[in-house]
């Protein structure tokens, strides 16, 4: 069992690196490499106890119910639907009916122009048109002034525990847009040449650094306790 512990602390130890880059860890990554290690039936059980409150809110009506069905079709935990626009347009669908979480994806995903939205374990970068980059930015920004961050559904624990119980952790939006402003944003070309694509802008960084500083997220929501699970 010490060994097994070990093994659970080394993997949560690189997927926390990961968080500290640009995101947190999620039920798809989570099982990946637990599974392998003696804790399917955790991760089984937190799974249910997810898809169990993704069915109560859209059984309530709650948009945020198919939101949270179509962030884990994109995470990959829920496997009802495939296909990169196919899980767009359950999120289009979640934004319709309401969800501020869905549409602030889907912004985000038109200016990094990454093949679905959420995705937010990984760097991003603007998007290869630099129209679709303001067009996306355009509609984030008085989005994020909304609500400045989306939810989560996870399996697993931010910091180094044994702790596998299922919640509703958040991200708060924008530090995946203020790096660029700070930085600049340089691709490389053909010949290795790197080329600027976005000039760096003080003004623009404190902008959307702003808008992560005064985001006051809410605190993780333990689902177990939620259903007594």
């Amino acid at each position: 069992m010490h060994t097994s512990k070990r093994v659970l602390r080394s993997l949560l130890l690189t997927v926390s690196t990961a968080c500290l880059l640009g995101g947190c860890m999620v039920p798809a990554m989570v099982a990946t490499n637990l599974e392998k290690s003696g804790y399917s039936s955790d991760i089984d059980k937190g799974r249910a106890v997810l898809l169990h409150h993704v069915k109560t809110l859209q059984a309530a009506g709650d948009p945020l119910g198919d939101y949270f069905y179509a962030l884990g079709n994109s995470d990959g935990w829920i496997k009802d639907v495939q296909g990169d626009e196919a899980i767009t347009e359950l999120f289009r669908q979640a934004a319709a009916k309401g969800s501020m979480d869905a549409k602030i994806l889907l912004a985000l995903q038109k200016a990094t122009g990454g093949p679905v939205p959420g995705k937010l374990n990984e760097g991003m970068v603007p998007n290869k048109d630099l129209r679709l980059w303001e067009a996306g930015l355009a509609e984030l920004q008085p989005l994020l002034q909304q609500q400045c961050y989306v939810r989560r559904l996870v399996v697993g624990s931010r910091d180094l525990g044994t702790d596998l119980r299922p919640h509703v952790t958040t991200y708060a939006v924008a530090y995946k847009i203020w790096p660029t402003f700070r930085d600049g944003h340089h691709v490389q070309g053909a010949q290795g040449e790197w080329i600027k694509k976005v000039e760096k802008n003080p003004e623009r960084h404190r902008l959307w650094e702003a808008l992560e500083e005064n985001c006051k997220v809410p605190a993780d929501m333990w689902l177990a306790r939620l259903y007594n699970k």
